[in-house]
């Protein structure tokens, strides 16, 4: 049993970066920390042992999906009708549209907003903001 240990290696995963199912069977790409990425291995989940590794991959894995049909909706010509909502995923603000002439919603990056619909973003913002009146300040 001393031999075993002696020559056992422990590798230690830097980051996950794939995802695929085989047979059922999911299996992730891992990136193993002090080797170069042509020694990348696909390891089925059982034999993981970085859970917030894995989640942190399935997380952005996710908002990158998202990000993209996103992306691929707003290369639709359509007329915004108004703002409705924004949030913030992956660090990136994005709006949430409603447009003429269309009955659903979709999703819009403040960035593709601001350079081909600036007047929808001023007057969503307009409408939000929150101005203090002389008289507010007197009685504070």
């Amino acid at each position: 049993m001393d031999n075993l240990d002696e020559n056992s290696q422990e590798y230690y995963v830097e980051r996950v970066e794939g995802k695929r199912t085989i047979n059922g069977r999911v299996e992730y790409l891992l990136k193993w920390a002090g080797y170069d990425s042509s020694e990348n291995t696909w390891e089925p989940v059982e034999n993981l042992n970085c859970p917030d590794l894995v989640a942190d991959f399935e997380e952005t894995a996710f908002e990158n999906e998202f990000l993209d049909e996103t992306e691929a909706e707003s290369k639709q010509v359509l007329e915004p009708l108004k703002i409705l909502g924004v949030t913030l995923i992956q660090k990136r603000l994005i709006f949430l549209m409603q447009w003429k002439d269309e009955e659903g919603l979709s999703f819009l990056s403040a960035a593709e907003a601001y350079s081909k619909y600036p007047e929808i973003v001023i007057k969503f913002y307009e409408e939000r903001v929150v101005w203090n009146s002389d008289e507010e300040d007197d009685d504070a």
